[in-house]
């Protein structure tokens, strides 16, 4: 129960995350922050958010257990909400090793002080 609840709460983080940070949203998220009600209130404020967000999550990732309900939709849920925590654990990660783990550049040990525009260069 306790890896569930660590599942939840990553998947919570990311499910934020991706709908407060993300292109993918980013014109319903603008839609939403023209709502003059609680709702839209409730989809502006991330820390508003989470806890309906966390109620979901444990809906999808408890309940079913606790209640013994099985079935194909359930599963599917489950494979989501455990991508969705993969994926904040990943992000997590990076963000962690960044320094030690970045790709270079192109071209990063290149030369860059000799001016390659020179006539000179060209004719030889």
């Amino acid at each position: 129960m306790i890896f569930e609840v660590f599942v939840a709460v990553l998947a919570t983080w990311q499910i934020i995350e991706i709908w407060h940070h993300s292109l993918l949203f980013a014109n319903l998220r603008a839609r939403t922050e023209l709502w003059e009600n609680k709702l839209g209130e409730i989809l502006g404020c991330p820390f508003c958010l989470s806890p309906w967000v966390a109620l979901l999550s444990t809906s999808v990732l408890l309940l079913p257990t606790w209640l013994y309900i099985t079935g194909w939709n359930i599963v599917i849920l489950r494979v989501i909400w455990y991508a969705f925590a993969i994926s904040r654990l990943a992000n997590i990660s990076n963000d962690l090793a960044h320094k030690v783990s970045r790709t270079p550049k192109p071209f990063e040990d290149f030369p860059t002080d000799h001016d390659w525009s020179s006539q000179e260069d060209l004719e030889e």
